[in-house]
């Protein structure tokens, strides 16, 4: 057992042998924010004053300055003697760490599945007289029926829409998930726990870039239509990366957002193959926007696989965005068990 001493609150729990941070907080009636429980996202990160701690798992959300300046990750850190850890990185006030873990379950139907380009699928789930309160960003944590394990998946809904929760999925061959999807009939139950994750908008006179990979456009959608709905008059470019045309899509809701928004750009990036009139750029992704801007002074959101993350992070550092202004989420396929 080790001691943890929780500042700037100075409350000491216990965590058993084994016990990751997280968990021995959780066990305690005690909030650490976390989300993915697996060293994915990075909302947990908070900083080791003292003590030292075992890493398990990956622990890809943690950049260089990140470790440079003692932080770690609950999730995946296991004390290894006493310990004293700050969370005032996290953004967790007072009330909510004695308040503990305020993420509930919630009861869905399915509404909704459509494949909508190449693997990718855009799924609806109903929760009918039921509302889930979210920040446009966030994640919730899918049971797959019948196997007692969880996936992840942001939330691509606005939250003024709160009785239902939009996915995009990307539909694995083996995925124990995307089986379920494709033989499920509509109207078929399905559990899911949430909301978690500290990815939003943040207040700030900068233009913003988005760049999406994949299935991580889903909660820059969210993003979107939120600052659509409120109004938003801040500079937003977003920046779509697929292989080919065939696989864009959300392009409507795109469109519908950009004559919502008084300045906004779209700038899909195909990778692999395009058609001889395509308009739009080519190559990677990162390329494209260092193409398009020689300068950045911008808060910039990324969401995508790690890989995309981990390479398009130091060249917008060497063009000027500072690391605090870079806000992400990498999706990686990982397995959790439903809570008890």
């Amino acid at each position: 057992m080790a001691s943890i001493k929780v500042e700037p609150f100075s409350h000491e729990f216990v965590c058993e042998d084994g016990e990751t941070l997280l968990e021995g907080a959780l066990r305690n009636g005690l909030l650490l924010k976390y989300g993915c429980k697996h060293g994915g996202c990075g909302t947990c990160k908070v900083r080791l004053v003292d003590g030292d701690v075992a890493e398990q798992g990956p622990t890809f959300a943690l950049s260089a300055e990140d470790q440079a300046n003692d932080l770690i990750l609950p999730c995946s850190s296991i004390p290894l003697e006493p310990c004293v850890i700050d969370v005032e990185t996290s953004g967790l006030t007072e009330d909510e760490f004695f308040s503990g873990d305020t993420s509930r379950g919630y009861d869905a139907v399915l509404g909704r599945f459509e494949v909508v380009a190449g693997d990718i699928a855009r799924v609806r789930l109903d929760l009918g007289d039921d509302e889930i309160a979210f920040t446009a960003g966030q994640f919730v944590n899918v049971e797959v029926p019948g196997t007692g394990l969880l996936r992840t998946f942001s939330l691509a809904n606005c939250p003024a829409d709160s009785s239902v929760v939009e996915l995009i999925c990307k539909q694995y061959t083996d995925g124990l998930f995307a089986r379920f999807l494709r033989d499920a009939d509509l109207g078929t139950p399905i559990r899911l726990f949430g909301p978690y994750g500290s990815l939003k908008v943040h207040l700030s006179h900068r233009p913003i870039i988005m760049i999406a990979g994949g299935s991580g456009l889903a909660p820059l959608l969210s993003m979107l239509r939120d600052l659509a709905a409120k109004g938003s008059d801040r500079s937003v470019t977003l920046y779509f990366g697929a292989r080919s045309e065939g696989h864009l899509y959300a392009l409507d809701d795109i469109t519908d957002i950009g004559c919502r928004l008084p300045d906004f750009e779209f700038v899909p990036v195909l990778s692999e193959s395009w058609s001889p009139n395509w308009t739009g750029e080519t190559g990677m992704v990162i390329d494209a926007i260092l193409r398009r801007h020689t300068t950045l002074a911008h808060d910039v959101y990324l969401c995508g696989p790690p890989p995309m993350i981990d390479g398009a992070t130091p060249l917008l550092l060497e063009r000027g965005v500072r690391q605090r202004n870079i806000y992400y989420d990498a999706f990686t396929p990982a397995t959790q068990t439903v809570p008890s």
